[in-house]
Formats: C-alpha cells, sequence, structure tokens
C-alpha cells in the first residue's frame, strides 16, 4: 500500500539540497576550535547564517542558533513576568506563557484573527507580547506587521513564531516590525533538531543557556554546523520552488476540499481559503472522534493529525479550536491535513478514496446538546 503523507506542519521530509548537505558533510569540526577542521566548520556556519538571514531579511548578527522552534519560543518568554499571548498559539508559546501568574490572553475577532481594538486593556501593561504569523492547525495567518505599526512606541517586546510560515510564505523580519522572530528547520524540509530566535540590534536578550561564548555569548553549546548547513540548503530551495510549489498545493487543497464536501456533507472546514498558509487545511467532521480517524487512516496508509504534534496522544480537545469558538465535540473530531515538498499527483483523491472507508467504518455518535459548530453557523 502506497504512503500519502499529509503532515508536513508536524515535520516536513528532508527535501533533496538537505540530503546533499549531511551526505557531503566533511569531517568533524567544533566551529568554536581554532584548528582546520574547526575554521571550516565555523565558516560552513556562517555561511549557513547568512543564507538564512538573507531569506528572512535580518542581520546575521540577529539570528542566534537553537535546538528548534520550541526552545526559541521559551527564550523569547523566559524574561517576560507579564507576557499577552494569543489563545491560538503553539503550546510551546502557551505554556511558558501561562506559569507567568501576570499573563493576558489577547482577544480574538470573528474570523479567528486578532482583535487588535479590543486588544488595548490586555497590552496595558504588558512587556512582551507573542502573537504567532501562522497558526499550526488551520493555518490562520495574523497581520503581525499591522499589530507593529500601530503601537511604534510601544512599551512591550513583540514576538512573533513564524516556524510554520517560513518557507510557505515571504517572511521578513524588517518588514514584521517584531523585536523577536522564531524559526524552525524541520517544517519546511531541513534536519530536525536545528532552529533559531530572531533578536533585534540592540535588544539585550538574557541567555537562555549558559556554559559558553557561542553565539555571542548568548546561547552556550556546541553550535549545530552540520545541521544550520542542511537547514539553509532545504531554506533556499523552498524559495527558489515557492511559485511551483504553492500552486501544487492550491490545487490540491481544492481536490482535498471538493472530495471531502461529496463525502461527507456535514464536515465542518475551519481552515478559510483566505488569509491562510497556503498548504494547510483543517477539517471537522462531526460525531466522530479525530483521534480515532487518525488512527484508522493511519491503518490505511494515510499520515493526517488531530491538532499540534506537540499535544499528540492528548484527550483534551484542540485549545485552538476551542479558543476560535469550537463546540468541544468539534474539536474534538478535527482533523489537520498539511502539504509540502512532496506528493504524488494523484494524493488528494487517494485520501479521499481512504477516508471515505475509514468514515463508514467509524460510527457516528451525536454530541449529547446541540449548539452552534462555530461562531459563524
Amino acid at each position: 500500500m502506497r504512503r500519502v503523507y499529509l503532515d508536513h506542519n508536524a515535520s516536513s521530509p528532508l527535501r533533496p539540497a538537505a540530503l546533499a548537505v549531511l551526505r557531503d558533510w566533511p569531517a568533524a569540526g567544533n566551529p568554536s576550535s581554532a584548528h582546520r577542521e574547526g575554521r571550516l566548520a565555523r565558516r560552513r556556519l556562517e555561511d549557513a547564517r547568512e543564507t538564512l538571514a538573507d531569506l528572512v531579511d535580518c542581520e546575521p548578527e540577529a539570528l542566534h542558533f537553537t535546538s528548534g522552534g520550541t526552545e526559541a519560543n521559551a527564550w523569547a518568554l523566559a524574561g517576560s513576568r507579564r507576557p499577552a499571548v494569543s489563545p491560538v498559539e503553539h503550546p510551546s508559546v502557551l505554556d511558558p506563557a501561562r506559569r507567568r501568574s501576570e499573563a493576558r490572553v489577547l482577544p480574538l475577532d470573528g474570523r479567528h484573527g486578532l482583535d487588535r481594538r479590543a486588544a488595548t486593556d490586555a497590552l496595558d501593561g504588558a512587556d512582551l507580547v507573542s502573537v504567532g504569523l501562522a497558526n499550526h492547525e488551520t493555518g490562520r495567518l495574523q497581520d503581525v506587521a499591522a499589530l507593529a505599526e500601530e503601537h511604534p512606541d510601544r512599551g512591550w517586546l513583540l514576538h512573533t513564531d513564524a516556524a510554520q510560515a517560513f518557507g510557505r510564505i515571504d517572511v521578513s523580519f524588517r518588514a514584521l516590525g517584531v523585536d523577536l522572530m522564531t524559526l524552525s528547520g524541520h517544517k519546511l524540509g531541513g534536519p530536525p533538531g536545528v532552529g533559531a530566535l530572531v533578536v533585534r540590534r540592540g535588544l539585550d536578550l538574557e541567555p537562555l543557556l549558559g556554559g559558553g561564548p557561542q553565539e555571542w555569548g548568548r546561547r552556550a553549546g556546541t553550535e549545530p554546523a552540520l545541521l544550520a548547513c542542511a537547514w539553509a540548503a532545504a531554506a533556499r530551495e523552498a524559495r527558489e520552488r515557492r511559485v511551483e510549489e504553492t500552486a501544487r498545493w492550491s490545487a490540491l487543497l481544492r481536490e482535498l476540499r471538493d472530495g471531502i464536501s461529496e463525502i461527507a456533507p456535514d464536515a465542518i472546514f475551519l481552515s478559510s481559503e483566505a488569509d491562510c498558509l497556503p498548504n494547510t487545511l483543517c477539517v471537522a467532521f462531526p460525531g466522530r472522534q479525530g483521534q480515532t480517524l487518525v488512527h484508522r487512516l493511519d491503518l490505511e496508509g494515510v499520515a493526517v493529525s488531530h491538532g499540534s504534534a506537540c499535544a499528540s496522544g492528548s484527550l483534551e480537545p484542540s485549545p485552538v479550536l476551542l479558543a476560535m469558538g469550537c463546540r468541544e465535540d468539534v474539536a474534538r473530531s478535527s482533523l489537520r491535513m498539511s502539504l509540502g515538498h512532496a506528493h504524488a499527483a494523484d494524493d488528494a483523491r487517494v485520501f479521499v478514496t481512504r477516508l471515505r472507508d475509514v468514515l463508514a467504518a467509524v460510527p457516528r455518535r451525536e454530541p449529547a446538546q446541540k449548539k452552534s459548530a462555530t461562531p459563524h453557523d
């Protein structure tokens, strides 16, 4: 049975450019070592930094390598006592924010974007505001640049988690006007285990990890030269193929929407066709359990997800969908399909065929109470 992989927002398979870097890496060398091998590793590391900085429109010195997006988010929030965060953020933002007794939650508008007008009270007195550029479950894009523009003299730092957006849409640190930005390697076809926090020039950010002078004394630990170079190669390839891949995603998403609508007329599409990542589709199947559908589809050779991979296995309904106003049973019945750089032309058709068989085999259960499924119903 041919596998169909539709979970690129969790992790995308390595791109050919990244594989080539991993395969051809020279003899080991620590970028902090003074010998020839160390100097070679340092040169390659800085080349990767320059490539990534160019792709996100920041100075190379602003880009600090981390072990991934989770560490970058934790670092961004580490010094905050009064963070204000969107309720639809990734767990790696929500969890550290909630540990602060003075944390605030930013309101959403009727289209599940940040309600910037109603956010005044939450912003007042905050020391850091974190709003993700693209949602990990629904793909919804947030107008972070508008938030920054509306508060030019803000007394708080503005952070955005761009892990899902980078490699799929244009991401410019300068144009966004933020102070801090999180990036991740494996979402766009780079290797897992590497990410970055972009830090505005002049910002005195306290180190999260101490014990060494790496990353200008801001992040201790041997710098991941190999992973950074593979990530940079994948990111460059993603930029070069953006137009082609976006067109392919658009066609596949249309096939998925049409096919799902035909076999499941009661399905609720939680990702809009506008203001969303071009690769993401979140759909609820009322009366069924999303986790059950994920397991059944896996047996049928299809990989999808039920919410964030970081929350996989949780029996609780998605906090993102609940914050959007979804009914609890609808939130529990959701599936996320996310596309990437490698798809067969018939992946959408194969998925819909296998989903039809799974839906026929999984009994539908009606909710105990009938309320509005979403704020728009």
